[in-house]
């Protein structure tokens, strides 16, 4: 397995570098000509839409990790039937989402994000990636059930990537508005989401106009663990991003794009486990259910050490390099006071490298309950601290919040693995 598991995240790997070095460099041409102000408002716009995908999906990419590979082996219409309804389900609801946002997102604007000048055009139109977001979610989920990690980097990173950099480059030539590079993003991620629909119908199984089955019903055990990580997809989505979103609620766009650019920045140091961990989930999964627990430990032991060892050299150039790097989103040399953030950032970034794929044990080895209990703790205690406190000390608030709970949730993984399955990652 762990063989597979390596052979797999080495194209997680290539392409996550390869998006990471052309991305780094497009977003310091776009930042240097729109601003950070323009940045931020695009920052927050993101920040919505992602709820709202996270709201819509009901969970539905954990559902198809875990059960998918089962049906894949055992019961390949099942598989398919079940994925007939993810479809409808998601084109459905997407459809209602986008009708209630061209009517209410001048509200949204008036009214919630009053710190941000003319804020519904690009809620509008950022919105527009909310049903690309959650049917790319579908079939990114479908190859990882299959083990198809190449596939993902090479339809969805290696052709898209360069291409929105190429057209983000000619086109803001002659604009500065941040509009057209949302433009870009909604063409680009439709390419590669159509080309990955249609590769994966004629090369794996057909799932696209498959025929109804009358008597198919989704299993119970389904329903279950759906409604299970739905929840947890909501809280750890408001666990995790609150703090942009309370950010881009109470103060001026300028800080929500300080602080986007800091995160992006230090997180380069994860592009390795969120590869890892987008193989380790299956993994995790077919392991636990057959009950081979020395193996599980072994990959959670194995993945862990990989992730550190080729993380380091990483941490250690941002740390020394961060204020020629701040100085290169911003040439007035603005954001280099901000060096000090992103050390403490990096504190963070690197308690959550320590304890590995930890987060994907819980939800892939039936101990979700105590993921979501964390996530309902996380994002309720970092709401009430971050209202309380974010208007008065701003970024430093929101800096002090993300590292404080960075320590506390990773902490709190490795004691309920070790005490429930008695494994452990060092």
């Amino acid at each position: 397995m762990i063989k597979l598991i390596i052979k797999q995240a080495n194209w997680g790997v290539a392409g996550s570098i390869f998006g990471f070095v052309i991305g780094f460099f497009i977003k310091i041409y776009l930042i240097d000509i729109v601003g950070i102000d323009q940045w931020g408002k695009y920052v927050s716009a993101h920040a919505f839409s992602g709820a709202m995908s996270t709201i819509i999906a009901f969970g539905i990419p954990w559902v198809i990790v875990k059960y998918i590979p089962k049906y894949i082996d055992t019961d390949l219409a099942t598989a398919r039937q079940l994925i007939k309804k993810i479809l409808i389900y998601s084109l459905l609801m997407s459809f209602v989402f986008l009708v209630l946002i061209y009517f209410f997102a001048p509200v949204l604007d008036i009214y919630i994000y009053k710190e941000i000048n003319n804020f519904s055009l690009i809620l509008l139109v950022t919105s527009m990636n909310v049903p690309i977001s959650i049917l790319m979610g579908i079939i990114v989920s479908l190859y990882r059930s299959v083990f198809k990690i190449k596939e993902i980097m090479l339809y969805g990173t290696f052709i898209i990537v360069p291409l929105r950099a190429i057209l983000t480059y000619f086109v803001f030539i002659y604009t500065d508005n941040i509009l057209y590079f949302i433009g870009i993003e909604i063409l680009t991620t439709f390419l590669s989401l159509s080309l990955l629909f249609y590769l994966f119908h004629k090369n794996v199984f057909p799932i696209i106009l498959v025929k109804k089955d009358p008597d198919f019903k989704i299993d119970s055990e389904i329903k279950s663990y759906a409604k299970k990580m739905y929840a947890n997809s909501l809280v750890t989505f408001f666990a995790s991003q609150s703090l942009s979103l309370i950010l881009s609620l109470i103060l001026p766009p300028r800080y929500i794009g300080v602080y986007s650019i800091l995160l992006s920045i230090s997180g380069v140091t994860l592009f390795l486990i969120n590869n890892l961990n987008t193989i380790f989930a299956p993994a995790i999964s077919k392991l636990y259910s057959e009950n081979r627990m020395d193996e599980l430990e072994d990959l959670f032991k194995k993945t862990t050490f990989i992730i550190n060892f080729l993380a380091l050299p990483f941490i250690i150039s941002i740390i020394i390099f961060s204020r020629d790097i701040l100085y290169l989103y911003d040439s007035t040399g603005a954001l280099v006071k901000y060096a000090p953030y992103l050390y403490i950032i990096m504190f963070g970034r690197i308690i959550r490298l320590l304890v590995g794929g930890a987060g994907s044990i819980l939800v892939m080895a039936n101990l979700e309950g105590y993921e979501l209990k964390l996530q309902f703790f996380k994002a309720l205690l970092i709401n009430i601290l971050a209202i309380l406190f974010i208007s008065k000390y701003k970024l430093d608030a929101v800096i002090i919040l993300f590292v404080l709970f960075s320590l506390l949730a990773e902490a709190y993984r490795v004691v309920i693995i070790y005490t429930k399955l008695n494994i452990h990652p060092f």
